[in-house]
């Protein structure tokens, strides 16, 4: 097997040690893929110790982390890091996507800060990371087409099935894809929350109604292989509502933050 196959096999094995801990700290050298022996484990018995969950980010995204921007800008653009290293380094883990339908690539990405809290510089901590987000960064001519519609508009209340309102929005946004795009690139489609309720539920129920979203685009016709589906829950709020307790008034004012996006990628 070769080393290109053999890093897209173990990440599609559910991202066996093989392919997520290809990671080097500062000063050592670089490890190839064919440094690594084959891992065989039942998919019962992986621990954390062989899985790494990492977030769908759209690559146009990541790019915006530039030196310059303040903590807050890189939280508004890439949500939460999974780490901080002595107030220095932001650590994420994010899953580029592979060729292969539905396997990704799970990489770490860190974000330097200097002590007024501006990033410095980023790096993708192994090279295969690295290689992989050049691919995937859009030529300058591609354009982005973005669209947000209401949770509310799509759905019933606590509900993942689209309502005939919401089949009808989401036909206009597939013909945007038809019309429009000479050559798609990827469609990611990503779900929100707001903050009512526990926070797995909402992750569950925003990942839920992203994928059926991401159905119905497809059943239109576009190709499967270049849809992705993300549930971010209540992570990344638009607008911030004061208040505990459940009221029609909270619910109200939370209601630009149950959304879908739907990000569409490629040349018009």
């Amino acid at each position: 097997m070769g080393i290109a196959k053999k890093v897209t096999a173990l990440c599609a094995l559910a991202l066996l040690t093989a392919c997520a801990n290809l990671q080097q700290g500062d000063g050592e050298p670089v490890r190839q893929p064919s440094d690594f022996d084959d891992v065989a484990v039942v998919f019962k018995d992986l621990g954390p110790g062989y899985v790494r969950q990492g977030a769908v980010i759209p690559v146009p995204t990541i790019a915006q982390v530039s030196p310059g921007l303040s903590r807050e800008e890189v939280r508004a653009l890439l949500g939460n890091p999974v780490k901080e290293v002595d107030q220095r380094w932001w650590v994420y883990n994010i899953s580029l996507p592979l060729a292969a339908r539905h396997d990704y690539l799970v990489c770490q990405y860190g974000i330097a800060f200097d002590p007024a809290g501006q990033v410095t510089g980023t790096r993708w901590r192994r090279p295969q990371c690295d290689a992989r987000y050049q691919e995937l960064l859009p030529p300058a001519s591609q354009d982005v087409e973005e669209i947000t519609l209401f949770s509310d508009v799509l759905f019933d209340f606590d509900s993942a099935t689209l309502s005939p309102e919401g089949l009808r929005e989401l036909d206009l946004a597939a013909q945007v894809v038809t019309d429009r795009m000479v050559e798609l690139e990827r469609i990611v489609v990503v779900g929100h929350t707001d903050r009512i309720g526990a926070e797995a539920y909402n992750d569950s129920l925003s990942m839920r109604r992203a994928e059926a979203v991401r159905r119905h685009l497809v059943q239109r016709g576009i190709d499967g292989s270049r849809v992705f589906a993300e549930g971010k829950g209540a992570r990344e709020p638009l607008i911030e509502c004061q208040g505990r307790v459940v009221t029609a008034a909270l619910k109200q004012c939370l209601q630009p933050n149950r959304r879908v996006q739907i990000m569409i990628y490629g040349q018009r």
